[in-house]
Order: C-alpha cells, then sequence, then structure tokens
C-alpha cells in the first residue's frame, strides 16, 4: 500500500513538473486578454505603417504613482527593460534603418539604459526570457540618444510621431522625460518591386505626385502605364507630372488626351475636374 502512494505521489510530481512552464521560457507575446487577474502594470501594443512597411511595439505601461522614477526607482546607468513584466518587443517588417544605423527585419527586445543627460537604446534579438533577464550577447544594435523634458506621462507610452513617406520617430514618453529615435524604410525600393500592371504602376506615379517624392521615378512609372494600356486615367497621371514640372502646354495636351479617352469610353464621363487642371495650366 505504501509502495502505491509513493507511486502516485511521483506521477502527480512529475505531471506538475511538465505542466509548468520554466522561468526562462515565459510567452513571446502572451494573449493578455486570458489572464485570470488584470496585471498592475497593463499591456499595451501600438502598430505603425510607414510606407509600405510596419513596425509594432508590445510592451506594459507601468505608472509613475508618485515615484521618483530617474535615478530613483530605475537607478542611471543599469540595464531596464523599457516597461514592465514580460520583455518589450519591437518588430520591424522590413529592414530598417535605426537614427542611421541598419538593422535587419524581426523581432527585438528593446531595453535602455538611462542616463543623467544621455540614454542607451538597445535592440536584442533574444526575446523569449522573462522581462528582466537581460544578456549582451545577442545586442544587435546600441543606439545613444538624448532625453528631453516632456509634459507628465503618469503611464509609460510608446508613439509614433513626424511621419513621412519613408520614415517615423519612435517615441517613449514616461513621467517628466521623452526620448526617441527615426526608424526609416526603403519604401522606394520596395514599392519599385511591387508595381506590375498598369494600374499599380499608375498608383505609385500619383501617389509620387501627391506627396511629392521619387519624381524621377514617378515618370518612368506612368510611361510603363501608358506602354502597357494607354486610358484616361494615367495620361492625366502624366499631365499632373508634367505640370508639376512646369511643362504646361505638354501638360494641356495630354489632359485633352485624357477627357477624349475617358468620353470614348463611356460618353456621360465627368471630365469637369480635368478641364478645371487645364483652366488652371493655361493661366500659368
Amino acid at each position: 500500500m505504501k509502495r502505491i502512494i509513493f507511486l502516485l505521489t511521483l506521477g502527480m510530481a512529475a505531471a506538475t513538473l511538465a505542466t509548468t512552464p520554466l522561468f526562462a521560457q515565459a510567452p513571446q507575446a502572451p494573449d493578455l486578454t486570458q489572464r485570470r487577474v488584470p496585471m498592475i502594470s497593463q499591456g499595451a501594443k501600438v502598430t505603425q505603417v510607414i510606407g509600405l512597411s510596419q513596425v509594432t511595439v508590445t510592451y506594459h505601461r507601468p505608472g509613475v504613482k508618485g515615484r521618483q522614477i530617474w535615478g530613483g526607482l530605475l537607478p542611471y546607468n543599469e540595464v531596464w527593460r523599457l516597461g514592465a513584466n514580460e520583455p518589450t518587443l519591437v518588430t520591424f517588417s522590413d529592414p530598417v534603418t535605426i537614427n542611421g544605423n541598419k538593422l535587419s527585419a524581426g523581432t527585438y527586445r528593446l531595453l535602455a539604459i538611462p542616463g543623467q543627460s544621455e540614454w542607451t537604446v538597445i535592440f536584442n534579438a533574444e526575446t523569449k526570457n522573462w522581462g528582466s533577464i537581460y544578456d549582451a550577447k545577442y545586442d544587435s544594435l546600441k543606439i545613444a540618444v538624448k532625453p528631453e523634458s516632456n509634459q507628465h506621462e503618469e503611464w509609460l507610452s510608446f508613439s509614433f510621431t513626424d511621419l513621412t513617406p519613408s520614415s517615423a520617430k519612435l517615441a517613449i514618453a514616461w513621467e517628466k522625460l521623452k526620448v526617441g529615435f527615426t526608424v526609416e524604410f526603403n519604401t522606394l525600393s520596395k514599392l519599385e518591386s511591387q508595381v506590375g500592371d498598369w494600374r499599380v504602376l499608375n498608383q505609385a506615379a500619383r501617389y509620387a505626385a501627391t506627396e511629392k517624392v521619387y519624381t524621377e521615378q514617378a515618370m518612368g512609372w506612368v510611361d510603363r502605364s501608358i506602354a502597357l494600356e494607354r486610358n484616361a486615367t494615367n495620361v492625366r497621371t502624366k499631365a499632373e507630372l508634367l505640370a508639376a514640372q512646369g511643362k504646361y502646354t505638354e501638360a494641356i495636351a495630354l489632359a485633352e488626351e485624357a477627357m477624349k479617352l475617358a468620353r470614348a469610353q463611356d460618353p456621360t464621363a465627368n471630365v469637369t475636374a480635368t478641364e478645371q487642371l487645364i483652366n488652371e495650366w493655361k493661366k500659368k
């Protein structure tokens, strides 16, 4: 009987060990909605599309709660997980440039070493261990950033500012400090790799015209679009690109052609917007 009880006890212990996760194997991206008890530092996620690429930060938001944060709760010159609980993770969908430094696409643990006049921000390739566990041998990139004074931010936050077609600033704010760094993607390269039929080529050219970027490439894209299928849409796009270059005579001729093509396809087509452009260009 004693032998049976011993074996049952041993079996239960083994089952417990098998179903209890190891400390160093915390989930990389936990489903925070499945927790049984709310966390004091609640989870958050912020995503930003930059051009044709995407950045996502997953983190937990500690509060100030009247405490001295810098040089107090967080000592200067010591590694901090840039959040609470599980690792703060940042994911880049494509190869990226951080403050002028190249970094491969992927997910990284985001950490910082706060200093009084300068911070070090760390992108670390080890993402599975608990947030406070850090091994420098997995560092992929370190950058130096300057802290700035900021309005009081009770809960740690990540946000994206200064958006352009290919870059943005990722800002970290907590208490009365803010730090940030520039995230930049090669939008032009990705755009060129994806343009194909006349519609996509025309859309790429119109995007460039609207944002006033990639002007040289835009003319090539619209010419390729027209070569595949000449129609009212892409002919008008080329007219607008020519007008942006100050070539109004050529632009007017193409805009008039665009109206003829539109009416040939549909006699009731509304060409008022194109007529207005022509009238504006004739005044130049």
